[in-house]
């Protein structure tokens, strides 16, 4: 992006384009100082829930009534959060797309997305890196999940840290994978990846049932083709 150069956002701005969340708004520009109308932010969140490695539901027309002016792509996008919960529209049948979103209702799409996606990824906050495995621990708070979530760790490869083709190779090699252990005892661990413009992601997810609580000391042990290069230890309190 041609105009974003000096901002303090402007790594932040690159990091969603990598992930295809945002496309800017054309001729290399991102326009950081324009007005997001609704119609965009439907795209900007349908994107983030993909490149965190969710599944939309496929859409099914809610019954807006002002949205034929839009791209496929957005009323694909409207009907999606509505299906979801994330947006109730405006009144009875409208969504008024061209209206921008004011920072109020930002607030509560993201936070109902949020309440979606519902993945906790163990984040360590200390690292030994001295040597193989590096070897990383932490605690974390978090709300006791009120229905079954996934437990997720991600490996991530971007165009800037080298070849895409070469970094799909590994992370595609049956080496590759991630152990997930919750006090102890291994979880069943299945795999995804998305992939983006920019970026990849491959995760591993177990599930974690409603209703945990307490203390659970969670490890992940990740492997790169074959080769066990971490062990993250992680103590989370549910509350």
């Amino acid at each position: 992006f041609t105009d974003t150069g000096g901002l303090s956002v402007a790594e932040s701005i690159g990091a969603i384009s990598q992930l295809d969340v945002t496309r800017g708004v054309g001729d290399d520009r991102f326009d950081p100082y324009g007005a997001v109308p609704r119609w965009q932010m439907a795209l900007f969140l349908t994107r983030t829930f993909e490149a965190a490695g969710n599944a939309l539901p496929v859409a099914t027309d809610q019954g807006f009534t002002d949205i034929g002016g839009v791209t496929p792509e957005a009323r694909t996008a409207i009907d999606q959060l509505a299906m979801l919960g994330v947006t109730r529209g405006t009144g009875p049948g409208t969504f008024s797309p061209d209206q921008a979103v004011t920072r109020e209702q930002m607030a509560s799409f993201v936070a109902r997305l949020l309440e979606e996606i519902w993945v906790i990824q163990p984040v360590a906050s200390t690292c030994d890196t001295s040597v193989l495995p590096i070897r990383c621990s932490g605690t974390m708070t978090v709300v006791a999940p009120p229905r079954d979530v996934s437990l997720r760790v991600p490996l991530f490869m971007a165009a800037h840290v080298g070849d895409l083709d070469a970094a799909a190779a590994r992370l595609a090699d049956p080496g590759t994978r991630v152990e997930l252990f919750v006090d102890g005892t291994p979880l069943p661990v299945a795999s995804s990846e998305s992939r983006h413009s920019g970026a990849i992601y491959r995760y591993w997810e177990a599930g974690l049932t409603a209703g945990t609580s307490g203390i659970r000391i969670v490890e992940a042990r990740t492997y790169l083709a074959g080769q066990l290069i971490s062990i993250r230890e992680v103590s989370i309190d549910f509350r």
